[in-house]
Parts: structure tokens; C-alpha cells; sequence
């Protein structure tokens, strides 16, 4: 799947040079500002377009035309070629802007997308004002598509020609066109642009289609039997208007991509833009930087991909502060024009492809990925009745909604607390949560920003989200089956139940699934927990765990139909000797699941422990610092594993796996570990600073099976907890059950 190069000269000649001299780099390219090469110029060496979304107005801004010219090779009109602008009354079409358009692209060897013959917005108020019957609205659209792409016929590379025709679920959505002529208009206006211009490459462009959710489930089904009845489709793109905060599921975007490659058809990010909150500084750029990142080694991986837009060129001129209030920043140059962190991101990505240095290799088939996140297990009811002791309760842990602070303190742990169970009988999941909450929060207008809990399950490449508000059912949602959820009367207990028609009985079974406890003391949500870590996006299908259906006979696949994401340890700059030096970086995780009690792995109330982790790494040394909070503190047994102590669980590519354990207090226990390791404790044994010297340098991006825990013994006897940040059966010390941490 990796994409070929193609020889420099080449793809100079394809692409055209920044200033028409025979494809010499000019002065201003070769400065210190523009150190590495142009976009354009990498792109073009592994056959990708790097292009950018303009207005004919933008031209008139000297800086912008001399960027747009030196790091682009191909152009979309943002607006000037839709409905609106190019056919304005019924029986005039309007050119001149779009014809300024192409002909600077022309003049300047880019290519041209055409954007976009049919839409439900920005269409002219004669057209959206009549009353059409179907007969006239089909003519209307035949006479506007042909009109339009015979004009720009061999000048316009590709079409858009149909664009955003699903809703969200992936039903098709309501517009002018679907209401008056039926779907057949996606394939009709395919058909007709076809005969305008047989040469174009032909598109479908949606947003929220980059990965495996509902809505490009929909788009792939649907493409594919526009393909198999001959229909001229040749690609389809998705619009990747992202976040700074929330990441890309890499994996999940290139198993779109590949299944879209299975249909021959060629993809396109079209409208690539990375909105950054106003309120966040040079962290929030870094995030950013990381998303272009991911997006730039996916288009450079994958040779179906040969364009990568971006939805304008500089935050001079960016559609986003008007549309999504307290964002901007989306594009790789700010306002002055200057290089952003998420232009050098994608430089480096673009540098390392033309190299052959990358590494990159996105994982897609699930068959092959270990497992390191132990799946849930529902048990078999005799019933359809909810029983508490045929049941394993587990925590809500992770609060999503902070990325580097995922756990709670003790204080915030009185205000909302929860734990989750899930059985089944027959056809049915029968589950339970129970909730604490010192506020109850369900008048607010936006659903997601009540107190609730949100039911997540995935089955092959379909997934639904049920969510109820504390004291309500379920929101109907469109699900083949019966989902009911119900309070009592104080909302500190929710049973559900989820059937499935096309199942008569569940046993053996392994669905994605995820469970988040929301809670919203003020204005909007203050917690998202899940009990797992990941980044708040299951509501895009993404990051869910796995749900046993454990029965008689009943194994565990050995393929995994879910991979959650990893643990992260921080790069940092330099080695360290204290937790202080770790204090302002890294993921803090919170420990939460008690294996050694497989009926409820949450802490019972009353019960007075708590910690939280984080690690980083530098060159072949791993740092880590614990937070601990007991009110007893037992180091006087005679077997170390008895004594409150935290144990680390190591293991490096192949080599054998290594156990690190420190009593309270105490250095590591010594080992027959061949290198150096080290753990120091605070006078109050509330926290813990640890070194483990590495056989070779972490890389980042490397994996480390991985796995720690924090065992508390109150009673002098035995252990009472033994919390891990995953569910398990305590077996870590055997080199099973082991996690995963990945080098950030």
C-alpha cells in the first residue's frame, strides 16, 4: 500500500515550479524561513497534491498569492463555483469568478477541483423559493450540471459533484433534491457530469466520513451500488474539519481508505482544517501540529490518496471564527503568513516519505493486533431479570474530558462516583450503573450536557450510541432491536436492557462496547468517565473496549474486534532524578480496577484508597511518579507482595518481562535484572519516584507491554486491593495480562 516515489525532475515537470524558471527554486523558497523544501515539491515526489481552498479576493493579497503559489500545486474554489455564484437566475449563468480562478491556476500549473455542482446550501433563493415538480427540478439540475462542467471542460482536473447527501446516522438527508427528485439524483448528476466532461475524475465529498463510523458506512454501501450499476464514480472525499483536542483515529481512517481502494475508487481530503480553541496557547498549537501529522502519514502512506486540501491557506482568511464561536487558528500558516508548528509537522512527514526514512504503518487488520486491554465480561443470566451477584461491577475511571489529568481528586470522587455491570439472557444485554452525584443536573438544552449515561456498542462496522438523562429512557435512536433504561426514583441506579433482533442467543459472543457516566455541576460537562482511557470520542464510533458474553464453552477470540487506545508516556527533554522534574508533564492515569475481586473490581465506599500514575521517557530510561493516597500504611509483612507496595510490569519488544516491586518507603525489591533501576519515596510514602534503565532507546512511537499496580493492605492479614488502570485477573507477574504504553 506504501506510495511509490516518482523521480524529482518529474514531478517538477507535473506540478510546475514556483516561478516558471525551468523548476528552480526561487530566492524566497531557498531562505532560512523556508529551510526544508516546499509542500508541493515533496508532495509531488510520492504523486500527492497539496492544494489549498481560495476566493478570487485572496488573490489580491500579494502574500497570499506568492504562498499560495509556492507551496501549493492545486487550488478548489471555497465558494465561487457553487450553485449560487455560477448560476444565479434560471435562465443566467455568472463565470467570472470562477474563471479568474482557473485561469491563475493555469497560469501557475496547479490543478483545479471543481466544488460543488450539487448541494443543499448556497443555493439561489429562485431555485430554493420554486415549485418544482420532479420532472422540472430534474431538468433544472441536468441543465446545471452540463452547463457548468462543459465550460470548465479540460481545464477542471476533478468534480465534487455531489456533496453532504447523508445526515449524521446515515440516512439520506433531507433536501431540495432527495424531497423532489428521490436518491436518484446522486446518480443522475454523476451521469450527466460524466457527459459533460468524460475526462473529469468524479467525486463524492462528505464531512465526518474519515473513519469507520455510521455516516461513511452509509457513503461506502451506498457508493457501492452506485458502482456496480456502471455509475461513473471514481472517488470520494472526506472533508477532515478536526479538532486540536480530539486525535485522529489513524487506524480507523485507514481501514476506511482501504475498503474504498477495494471499490477502485481513488481518495481525497478535501477540507482539511484543525480548529484550536482561542483560549489555548502553544499547547493547543502542538495538538494541532499532531493532527496534521496524522492526516500528512496517512495521505503519504497510502497512494489511493493523491490530494490533501486544506480548507483555506492562512487564519488571515478562515471560516472558522464565524462559524464555530471560540475557535480559529485551523490552517498550517497564521495570519502574518508564518510557518506553524502544523506546517513543519507535515514538511517533516512529507521530507521523511521522499527519504524513504518513514517507518509509518498504520494497523488495520484487528486480526493481528494483540490483545492489551482485557475485555469486559457479562455473565449468563437464568433470566431476564437483573442480578447483582451474577454480575462483575466495574468502575467509571477515566475522565475523558481532560486529556493529560484523567483521573479525579478525593474531593471530586463526593461529588460523582459510579460503577457498571453488565450480564445478558438469550438476546438481551441486562445491565446496571450505579450512580453517585451530590448534584443533579437535566434541565440544560443540550442533551450530551445533562447528567446521563451513554451506552456504546459496535457490531462489525455498526455501531449505536444510547443515551439516557438521569430519570428518562433511552433517546430513540434508529437501532435494529429494543433498547429501555429506567431510574429510581432518586437516580442513583440505572437498569437497562439492549435486545437484539437478528440474535437469538448472546453466548460467546464479543461486541465493541463502551459505558460513560457524565456529570455537570455548571455550565457544561465537568466529567466524562469511562473505564477506559481515550480521548471522548465514542460517540464517532471510536476507542471502544471489548464485552464478553461468558458461557458455557464460551472462549475468548484470539482476534480482538476492538483495539482501545494505549497508555502514553511523555518524551522529555532531558534525564531526571525526581518527581518534580515530571510535575508540569506527562498522562496522569488513575488506578481503579481491584483484580482481586472478579465479582467488583471498583473500591467500596468507605474504603480509603486512591493513586494515579504517569511516565515519560528519555533515551533508554523510563521515569514514573505515583500518587498515593492511604489512610493505613502496612509494610510489616513478611512476604513483600502483602505490604502496601507499587509493582511495575516492563517488558521491551521481545525480551523477558520484568516485575519491579517497592514496598512503601522502600527501594525497589532486587531483581536479576541486568540493568539499573532505582525508586525513591517521599517521607509521607504519599508519592513515588522511579527510574528502569532499558536495554535499548525508546523510539518514539514504540509500544512497551506494560502494566502497574498499587496494593493496599489494611487489616495486616493480606492484600485488600490490588488496583491496576486495566480489569484483569492479577496474573501481570506471569507476563500475561500486560497492557500497553506507547513512547508519545
Amino acid at each position: 500500500m506504501k506510495k511509490v516515489l516518482i523521480p524529482t525532475l518529474l514531478a517538477v515537470t507535473l506540478l510546475g515550479c514556483t516561478n516558471g524558471q525551468n523548476g528552480k527554486l526561487s530566492n524566497q523558497e531557498m531562505s532560512p524561513e523556508n529551510a526544508g523544501m516546499p509542500l508541493k515539491y515533496l508532495a509531488s515526489q510520492i504523486n500527492l497534491g497539496i492544494g489549498a481552498a481560495v476566493e478570487t479576493g485572496h488573490l489580491k493579497d500579494p502574500q497570499f498569492r506568492a504562498k499560495l503559489i509556492s507551496e501549493f500545486s492545486q487550488i478548489t474554489p471555497e465558494n465561487e463555483m457553487k450553485f449560487q455564484y455560477v448560476h444565479p437566475e434560471k435562465d443566467r449563468f455568472d463565470f467570472s469568478k470562477g474563471d479568474e480562478l482557473v485561469a491563475f491556476a493555469l497560469e501557475n500549473n496547479m490543478v483545479v477541483k471543481g466544488h460543488a455542482l450539487v448541494w443543499h446550501i448556497q443555493n439561489p433563493s429562485w431555485l430554493e423559493d420554486g415549485n418544482w415538480s420532479k420532472a422540472e427540478l430534474m431538468a433544472i439540475l441536468e441543465n446545471h450540471i452540463k452547463t457548468v462542467v462543459s465550460h470548465y471542460r479540460g481545464k477542471v482536473t476533478y468534480w465534487d459533484v455531489v456533496n453532504e447527501a447523508f445526515d449524521d446516522n446515515g440516512g439520506f438527508r433531507d433536501t431540495i433534491w432527495y424531497r423532489t427528485i428521490g436518491e436518484e439524483y446522486i446518480e443522475l448528476a454523476f451521469r450527466w457530469a460524466h457527459e459533460a466532461d468524460p475526462d473529469a475524475v468524479l467525486f463524492y465529498n462528505d464531512y465526518s466520513t474519515e473513519g469507520m463510523t455510521s455516516k461513511s458506512n452509509a457513503v461506502y454501501r451506498y457508493i457501492k451500488t452506485l458502482i456496480e450499476k456502471g455509475v461513473p464514480v471514481q472517488g470520494v472525499g472526506t472533508q477532515l474539519h478536526l479538532t486540536a483536542e480530539n486525535p485522529v483515529s489513524d487506524s480507523s481512517v485507514a481501514r476506511n481508505i482501504e475498503r474504498l481502494d477495494d471499490l477502485g475508487l481513488r481518495i481525497h481530503f478535501t477540507e482539511v482544517d484543525v480548529r484550536v480553541r482561542d483560549q489555548d496557547g502553544a499547547a493547543g498549537l502542538d495538538n494541532q501540529a499532531k493532527r496534521y501529522e496524522s492526516l500528512a502519514k496517512l495521505a503519504a502512506y497510502y497512494p489511493e490518496v493523491d490530494l490533501f486540501t486544506t480548507w483555506g491557506l492562512s487564519d488571515k482568511y478562515s471560516w472558522i471564527p464565524g462559524w464555530f464561536e471560540g475557535y480559529g487558528r485551523a490552517l498550517m500558516f497564521d495570519k502574518n503568513y508564518q510557518q506553524k508548528p502544523a506546517y513543519k509537522a507535515v514538511q517533516r512527514v512529507l521530507t521523511d516519505a521522499v527519504k524513504g526514512a518513514s517507518t509509518y504503518k498504520p494497523v488495520t487488520d484487528l486480526s493481528n493486533a494483540k490483545r492489551f486491554i482485557q475485555p469486559f465480561n457479562a455473565k449468563e443470566l437464568t433470566s431476564d431479570k437483573f442480578d447483582s451477584a451474577k454480575v462483575v461491577y466495574y468502575p467509571f475511571a477515566f475522565n475523558q474530558l481532560n486529556q493529560k489529568n484523567q483521573t479525579l481528586s478525593p474531593e471530586q470522587r463526593t461529588s460523582i462516583d459510579g460503577k457498571w455491570g453488565v450480564a445478558y439472557h438469550k438476546n438481551k444485554l441486562i445491565g446496571q450503573v450505579i450512580r453517585k452525584d451530590d448534584v443533579t443536573v437535566t434541565n440544560n438544552a443540550q442533551a450530551h450536557e445533562n447528567d446521563n449515561v451513554e451506552i456504546f456498542v459496535r457490531l462489525g462496522d455498526k455501531f449505536w450510541q444510547f443515551r439516557s438523562i438521569v430519570g428518562q429512557d433511552f433517546e430513540p435512536i434508529d437501532f435494529p432491536g429494543k433498547a429501555t433504561g429506567k431510574w429510581n426514583k432518586d437516580g442513583s441506579t440505572f437498569d437497562f436492557t439492549v435486545e437484539f433482533n437478528d440474535y437469538q442467543d448472546l453466548v460467546g459472543e464479543t461486541f465493541g462496547f463502551n459505558i460513560a457516566l457524565a456529570d455537570n455541576d455548571g455550565a457544561g460537562r465537568d466529567t466524562q468517565l469511562y473505564p477506559l482511557t481515550g480521548n471522548n470520542i465514542g460517540w464517532q464510533g471510536e476507542e471502544f473496549g471489548e464485552l464478553f458474553m461468558n458461557g458455557q464453552n464460551a472462549v475468548v477470540s484470539s482476534e480482538p474486534v476492538s483495539i482501545p487506545p494505549a497508555f502514553k508516556a511523555i518524551k522529555l527533554p532531558t534525564a531526571i532524578k525526581s518527581a518534580e522534574e515530571m510535575t508540569t508533564g506527562g498522562y496522569q492515569y488513575p488506578f481503579a480496577f481491584n483484580q482481586l475481586n472478579q465479582n467488583d473490581m471498583t473500591v467500596k465506599n468507605g474504603d480509603d484508597i486512591l493513586g494515579n500514575w504517569k511516565v515519560g521517557y528519555y533515551d533508554n530510561w523510563l521515569y514514573g511518579v505515583v500518587n498515593r493516597v492511604d489512610d493505613v500504611t502496612v509494610t510489616s509483612r513478611e512476604a513483600p507482595y502483602e505490604n502496601d507496595n507499587i509493582e511495575v510490569f516492563v517488558q521491551q519488544g521481545d525480551k523477558p518481562m520484568n516485575q519491579f516491586r517497592s514496598v512503601v518507603g522502600q527501594d525497589f525489591e532486587q531483581t536479576g535484572y541486568s540493568g539499573r533501576y532505582e525508586a525513591h519515596w517521599n517521607k509521607e510514602g504519599t508519592q513515588l519516584f522511579f527510574a528502569i534503565e532499558l536495554d535499548s532507546s525508546i523510539k518514539s512511537g514504540e509500544s512497551i507491554s506494560w502494566n502497574i499496580a498499587l496494593a493496599d493492605n489494611d487489616d495486616g492479614k493480606q492484600r485488600k486491593y490490588q488496583l491496576y488502570p486495566v480489569a484483569g485477573s492479577n496474573i501481570s507477574y506471569l507476563g500475561e495480562e500486560l497492557t500497553k504504553l506507547i513512547a508519545e
